[in-house]
């Protein structure tokens, strides 16, 4: 049996059909649709995401130095040097461990940690070792040599690299979107303003953290908290380090460039040079005045000098293993320790690759 419509179903289809056509045959062009919101992070700075190292091609040219090989797997991301200790410290990547060079004999044992971590740094040449864990929203101090954990304190989520001033650590959330201030164990302040919060350090009492969202770097005064500025740090900035009195430098990754600043009373930048490749890591020694950064993408590490009115300038390059995401630099000797993260590699650079140090 065919069922029919009712009649007034049949209607309101064809009413809706002739309007259907009527608005096709109209003069005019139809309405645009409404824009989507730019997102933007604090004071309206837009936010364009954080800079990847990228990938590298294979290496074409003998890296300087020596090449370690790592167990397989291991893609280390943070590198820490404790020359006191004749240790090398080097996080693998997604990974609850360490893996650890021996200066002396050349080995490396791994060691299981109580989290997995990218960023790790000596809070003094004694220690701690500062892990901000991943993987478990915690920050774990772990002494050294023994690696034990003798402290930890909750984070929100991605907790990336820390610092440690006087009483106070702070440590970036990057998905907590905030930087985090720690005392006693116990959470003093959260702050803010930084949308995805990366690399950090500290000079002269003054905090510095990249917000790699909006590539902006703000300044706390590390005793009362406060934001005393913000400032515009290139095109895709990852992390930042001491220079020598109240500067600092940033690597910017996709400005292939490093940027240095002057945290003393008002901050405000002080120069740039631009570096053969996305510079996502860098070291500095403050002492002398000497930048390193890893150029991620194009195998290579870059030297820079700083002037007197602390403007950096490239002095040369060094040849690296494949993906030098991370390094640290060995203050007693002026060599670098390099992680290649393609190739799960630890290279050793000494200072006279570079020339006159």
């Amino acid at each position: 049996m065919t069922v029919r419509a009712p009649v007034i179903v049949r209607r309101w289809i064809v009413l809706a059909a002739a309007a259907a056509l009527l608005a096709g045959c109209t003069s005019g062009p139809a309405e645009p649709a409404a824009p989507s919101p730019v997102r933007t992070g604090y004071g309206g700075r837009p936010i364009t995401g954080p800079a990847e190292p990228g990938t590298a091609p294979p290496v074409t040219t003998p890296p300087a130095g020596r090449v370690v090989d790592l167990p397989a797997g291991t893609h280390p991301w943070g590198v820490a040097v404790a020359a006191r200790y004749g240790t090398v410290y080097l996080s693998p990547r997604h990974q609850d461990r360490l893996d650890v060079y021996d200066m002396a004999s050349g080995a490396v044992r791994v060691v299981e940690a109580p989290g997995s971590a990218r960023m790790i740094d000596l809070a003094s040449p004694d220690g701690p070792l500062l892990l901000p864990a991943e993987d478990k929203a915690t920050l774990y101090s772990l002494a050294l040599p023994s690696l034990d954990v003798v402290s930890s304190a909750p984070t929100r989520k991605q907790p990336h690299e820390a610092v440690v001033v006087g009483d106070t650590t702070f440590v970036t959330e990057e998905y907590g979107h905030a930087v985090r201030a720690i005392r006693n164990g116990k959470t003093v302040a959260d702050l803010p303003q930084a949308v995805q919060p990366g690399g950090i350090t500290a000079v002269d009492g003054r905090v510095a953290a990249v917000d790699v969202a909006t590539s902006t770097l703000f300044v706390y005064d590390a005793t009362t908290l406060r934001l005393l500025a913000a400032l515009p740090a290139g095109q895709g900035p990852s992390h930042v380090v001491p220079i020598g009195g109240s500067r600092v430098a940033v690597c910017d990754v996709r400005g292939d460039a490093v940027l240095t600043y002057d945290l003393a009373g008002t901050p405000h930048a002080l120069g740039r040079a631009a570096v053969p490749g996305r510079a996502f890591w860098i070291v500095a020694d403050p002492g002398t005045g000497t930048i390193y950064t890893a150029l991620a993408n194009t195998n290579l590490v870059a030297k820079l000098r700083v002037d007197g009115a602390g403007r950096p300038a490239l002095v040369s390059t060094a040849p690296t293993v494949r993906n030098p995401v991370s390094m640290d630099l060995d203050m007693t000797t002026g060599a670098l320790y390099v992680g290649g993260y393609a190739d799960s590699q630890l290279q050793i650079i000494p200072a006279s690759a570079f020339g006159q140090r």
